[in-house]
């Protein structure tokens, strides 16, 4: 399977096609059941943290964010849980609040919050660590431009590659593939963008459903999907060379992303289905067939 998604990245990269969401592990979505087949792979976001706080101002709280994917956030809130202010990459200072972030969008980055102005001294607390395997390392790769999104990808060493993903100077995303999944995926907007482990960045737009129908999908290649919907949530099921795999993964409150020798299927939270097929200079939405 490797071997195969290779042979068909040079090729991705004259059509200039493909994706995104997140993350850097990879594990079953569906609250059931767990595993998955060794040629289809799910991918899940684990590169944000957080923890609550109490404030400086007496009976408010300050709820803690940090992600891979969008840097540092604070957000003071009351007692019913209103957001009373808020500091992330868009506003790291807010005076009137009494509340900064320090690095908002590095490895260690440091909230402060203090109730009076002038030379009162700030209060600091550390937001919560990421796992190692959230942060970009190594030296500058590639850059990929997408219109206003752009890729900066970087290598630390032989199939290690980290990207972030910037979409109107504001950084929106972070891939990080297993060695193991072959690939990264997340979602920036209509847009999909991917980054293997040979560290090769694709995308595309369109190519997704309008809207969930339960039953099966024809691929634009030779294989199938099947969209089912338990508990509430919407599950995908994919064909691997012509059979059905044992597992349905679930869209539990994100998109769910499987992937196969030469097919990555997007199932979307809200029951709509996008895929990439390897090969093909043009991409098409899966097309139902049956219930």
């Amino acid at each position: 399977m490797r071997t195969a998604l290779r042979a068909t990245t040079a090729a991705l990269a004259l059509f200039g096609a493909v994706i995104a969401v997140p993350a850097t592990a990879f594990a079953a979505s569906s609250p059931a059941e767990q595993g998955s087949p060794a040629r289809t792979e799910v991918i899940a976001e684990n590169c944000v943290k957080t923890k609550v706080i109490p404030s400086v101002f007496a009976g408010l709280t300050v709820k803690l964010t940090n992600s891979a994917h969008t840097g540092a956030k604070a957000q003071l809130r009351d007692e019913s849980g209103k957001v009373l202010g808020t500091v992330d990459q868009s506003k790291p200072l807010d005076l009137s609040a009494g509340l900064r972030i320090d690095g908002v969008l590095s490895t260690a980055p440091v909230f402060k919050h203090r109730t009076q102005g002038g030379d009162t001294p700030w209060t600091a607390v550390a937001f919560p660590k990421l796992p190692k395997d959230c942060n970009t390392a190594g030296s500058l790769y590639s850059t990929t431009k997408y219109g206003g999104v752009t890729v900066k990808t970087y290598k630390a060493g032989p199939q290690v590659f980290s990207s972030y993903i910037i979409e109107n100077g504001k950084r929106v995303g972070f891939l990080h593939p297993m060695g193991n999944a072959y690939q990264d995926v997340r979602k920036v907007g209509e847009r999909y963008i991917s980054l293997t482990v040979d560290g090769g960045i694709h995308s595309w737009t369109g190519a997704t459903t309008t809207s969930p129908k339960l039953g099966v999908y024809k691929l634009a290649g030779t294989e199938k999907v099947r969209l089912v919907k338990k508990d509430g949530l919407y599950g995908v099921q994919l064909t691997s060379h012509g059979s059905w795999t044992n597992w349905t993964y679930f869209a539990k409150g994100k998109s769910v992303i499987l992937q196969d020798n030469n097919t990555i299927v997007v199932l979307n939270a809200n029951g709509t289905l996008s895929n990439f097929i390897y090969g093909f200079a043009h991409q098409t939405a899966p097309v139902w067939k049956n219930a």
